[in-house]
């Protein structure tokens, strides 16, 4: 459970002590203020979870503060201590916002109960937060892991493997080439899938920050340091925590993060005792460490740490026959991001994307279709345009990128491009195995029997004989 921060107003100082000392030891982070304009200056300053104020004060009332509340600081919770019940003051209260009301003498017990369960609400919003930021995220946990190439199926199958595990796991590829949703397949695969999986990217965060970020930070330890911050080694305790490009680490940081993985407990920023953690490590990087090693940006320890086992992830060019099928998952997906038709790629774009390189790889791809959808209009003088996406939907680079001839190229539609590639792959393998069905199988990752039917199904031509299982 988070620490929840109370400010307690009352201008009786022992009773204002009093409440303050019996809150922070049921470890609420409490501060107090013997006046309304000493409660609205911290106010200023800081947001609090609860405001508790006295009824009357020599210095105002304790309505005309839970407003200024209101206003200052709208998602904070006000109670009212009060010596005089009378219903008109009660629902002039609840009508402003304030939660509940105690009678003085005050009963300790009431108030802890009402506490806890504040705190138990507050949990649950930020859950509930966190949840609807993953389910909005503009992210498809399959979308770079579709493809029956033979680069594709090996990293699924591994994949498959090491999510039964909780070793720590070593992602590597180009950037674009869906690192990410490799991590988060992992993660939906293994037994800790009910649990957070938490994302960040370690080039993208300033040094000092990092360190806060990853290992959290107590109260005072720096300038902005207002409050304790758990780090997200303990937010994503018993699930999974993703380190993309841990290569941009620092090296500072590198040796604190060797400490969590040998002794697995952290140490926040300005604290002195360790707090133990339960958390996978799944990590990623475009670079190439072992050379970042030789270099010096990257300790070998860490490394040896992090690389038990390590999945890589192809780059586009290497898998091209796949871009067909990564082609249409887009075009769906993106049809229904902007209340468009599905539609289909004409046959010159296709033979255009599946001509160009693909640099930025998936994420390129993503983005290209993405553009194509935005940009793409039903032509009323030519109702055929409505169904398929022309190159000039494509960006200019691909206007004039020479294709090599394609035999019925008016048959080269999306599914009649994958069904191409399929044959042609398929082709491939079963003469690497030496045409032993097998073998074959066994590298295409499917049973005798699937190779079999997806042989009949693309009308491959095997001999007589071989057709007998």
């Amino acid at each position: 459970m988070n620490t929840l921060s109370v400010l307690v107003v009352d201008d009786e100082p022992v009773q204002c002590k009093t409440l303050a000392e019996i809150l922070q030891d049921q470890s609420y982070d409490v501060s107090t203020s013997g006046t309304v304009e000493g409660a609205l200056d911290l106010l200023r300053k800081r947001t609090f979870d609860v405001v508790i104020t006295d009824f009357r004060m020599p210095s105002g009332s304790g309505l005309d503060l839970a407003k200024k509340v209101r206003e200052l600081c709208p998602e904070s919770v006000t109670l009212i201590m009060t010596a005089y019940a009378d219903v008109e003051s009660v629902i002039e209260a609840m009508r402003i916002g304030v939660l509940d009301y105690f009678l003085k003498p005050l009963n300790i017990d009431l108030i802890l109960h009402k506490l806890a369960l504040i705190r138990e609400q507050h949990d649950l919003q930020k859950e509930l937060a966190f949840l609807r930021a993953e389910l909005h995220r503009k992210f498809d946990d399959d979308s770079s892991l579709i493809g029956d190439s033979v680069a594709m199926i090996e990293a699924r199958k591994l994949i498959e493997q090491v999510a039964t595990t909780k070793g720590t796991v070593l992602i590597t590829g180009e950037s674009g080439t869906g690192k990410e949703v490799a991590a988060r397949q992992i993660h939906k695969l293994s037994a800790q899938q009910k649990k957070k999986f938490v994302g960040i990217n370690c080039g993208a965060i300033p040094e000092n920050l990092l360190e806060s970020e990853l290992f959290g930070h107590k109260k005072g330890s720096f300038t902005s340091a207002t409050d304790d911050k758990d780090g997200l080694f303990v937010v994503a305790n018993g699930g999974t925590l993703f380190l993309d490009e841990i290569g941009e680490m620092p090296r500072s940081l590198q040796v604190k993060l060797l400490r969590v993985l040998q002794e697995r407990e952290v140490l926040p920023v300005g604290g002195s005792s360790p707090i133990k953690v339960d958390v996978r490590i799944i990590a990623a990087t475009n670079r190439n460490l072992l050379e970042s090693i030789q270099s010096g940006g990257f300790r070998s320890d860490l490394f040896y740490r992090i690389n038990v086992v390590e999945v890589k992830m192809p780059a586009l060019r290497e898998h091209v026959e796949d871009l067909p099928g990564l082609a249409k998952h887009f075009i769906a997906k993106f049809a229904r991001d902007l209340k468009k038709p599905i539609c289909t790629l004409s046959n010159e774009a296709i033979r255009k994307l599946m001509a160009y390189s693909w640099p930025g790889n998936v994420r390129e791809l993503e983005n290209v279709i993405e553009r194509a959808m935005i940009l793409h209009r039903i032509d009323p003088a030519r109702p055929a345009s409505a169904a398929s996406i022309e190159v000039c939907d494509l960006p200019s680079g691909f206007q004039n990128l020479p294709v090599a001839s394609v035999e019925n190229s008016d048959l080269y539609n999306l599914d009649q491009a994958l069904r191409g590639f399929s044959r042609g792959h398929i082709a491939k393998v079963l003469e690497a195995a030496g045409h032993e069905k097998k073998e074959a199988a066994r590298m295409l990752g499917m049973s005798l029997s699937s190779l079999y039917r997806k042989m009949e199904e693309l009308e491959i031509m095997t001999k007589k004989e071989d057709l007998e299982i």
